[in-house]
């Protein structure tokens, strides 16, 4: 992975349900903020990308546009880890690039540059997108103060499924925040079920 990667630790919740998603929101009261993403997935026919370990995204929201190179999950529990190195685009890029309109690897941002340095000639297409409605509150958990991400994510084949995410500043803070998670689920009645799978590789399936 480039050299200026961070690392992007999260914990993944699954919710089951519409109901649990609806008693959670329910429960957290007024949101911080909505956000709206059209995500897109890029690799080549054969999947060169995801065989090295790699996903990249092209992400078009209202006011902003991203790519972001990630790399393989490690997951310890609910717990998954892993490297990603991300290049501010813009909204009217992210689209255009979406739509077919902008050569992807034409983009002087990090991980387009990464790419090119280390897949030379790689020329990737679309492989799959879908749209994800994220509600964000901010939230006491353990020692932390966080941005709690309630996920609605509808898959290409009209498929819903709805889970928490919880990005930690790092590692150590990682069961005081899940037992803080653990309780609130708890208390509402909604099961606690660790995401395995990345939003990508539950799209792959609904593909």
């Amino acid at each position: 992975m480039a050299a200026n990667s961070d690392l992007e630790i999260e914990i993944k919740i699954q919710l089951e349900s519409f109901m649990d998603y609806l008693k959670l929101l329910g429960y957290l009261g007024p949101i911080d903020r909505n956000e709206y993403h059209h995500n897109a997935f890029f690799d080549t026919p054969d999947r060169q990308l995801g065989q090295a370990g790699y996903a990249l995204r092209v992400r078009s929201a209202e006011l902003s546009g991203s790519v972001t190179l990630k790399s393989l999950v490690s997951q310890t529990d609910a717990l998954a880890v892993r490297q990603e190195v991300i290049g501010e685009i813009g909204a009217v890029m992210a689209r255009a690039i979406i739509d077919g309109h902008t050569d992807l690897m034409s983009l002087n941002v990090a991980p387009i540059t990464f790419l090119r340095s280390h897949f030379p000639g790689l020329t990737p297409v679309l492989l799959l997108q879908f749209r994800n409605e994220r509600h964000i509150k901010r939230y006491h958990l353990g020692e932390l103060e966080l941005d709690l991400e309630i996920d609605r994510t509808e898959f290409c084949d009209g498929s819903v499924e709805y889970e928490l995410e919880i990005e930690l500043p790092d590692e150590k803070h990682y069961q005081s925040v899940h037992d803080g998670v653990a309780r609130m689920f708890q208390s509402l009645a909604i099961p606690l079920v660790t995401q395995t799978r990345s939003k990508f590789e539950r799209a792959l399936a609904h593909k």
